[in-house]
């Protein structure tokens, strides 16, 4: 099993949510405002700092459920160890600045349960759980968590 963490940098706040903006008006969206203006406040737009977004993939070598429980413990308090010091030391030579805010979509199928609508929402539940543990605020409207730097570099929720 492979565990790929990747970060998206944005270099302006603009620049995170203008694609934002793209995706709604396609999608025919009716409350664009209030969504934009949502985020705009979730993330801060006024204080000029960077925003990424930060996840990661993983692939199989063989079906995840024919991993044991120990083994998959294993494998989850690996990849936590892994994305606290990526996010705390920096990832693709982008060190974390104060302000900072970091963007996470924590979605997905439960691995055991298929790809039914049902293993999503409890997928989607435990990847926020993994996200809360590393600093990660409450999941909003849009689907995303927040989190952001302190002025000691210490990832706080949003």
């Amino acid at each position: 099993m492979a565990i790929y963490l990747f970060l998206i940098l944005f270099p302006t706040k603009k620049s995170y949510v203008y694609p934002a903006f793209l995706r709604l008006k396609a999608e025919n969206n009716s409350h664009i405002k209030e969504q934009l203006h949502s985020l705009c406040k979730i993330i801060r737009l006024e204080e000029p700092t960077r925003v990424a977004d930060v996840g990661w993939e993983a692939k199989y070598t063989k079906q995840p459920d024919l991993y044991e429980l120990k083994d998959r413990k294993r494998i989850i308090f690996n990849i936590l160890n892994q994305i606290i010091e990526a996010l705390s030391q920096g990832m693709c030579e982008a060190s974390p600045r104060p302000g900072d805010v970091l963007a996470a979509k924590p979605h997905g199928p439960k691995i055991n349960e298929g790809f039914n609508e049902s293993s999503i929402t409890i997928g989607t539940h435990q990847r926020h759980l993994v996200a809360k543990r590393v600093g990660f605020g409450d999941l909003y409207a849009n689907g995303f968590c927040y989190a952001r730097y302190d002025e000691n570099l210490i990832l706080r929720p949003i």
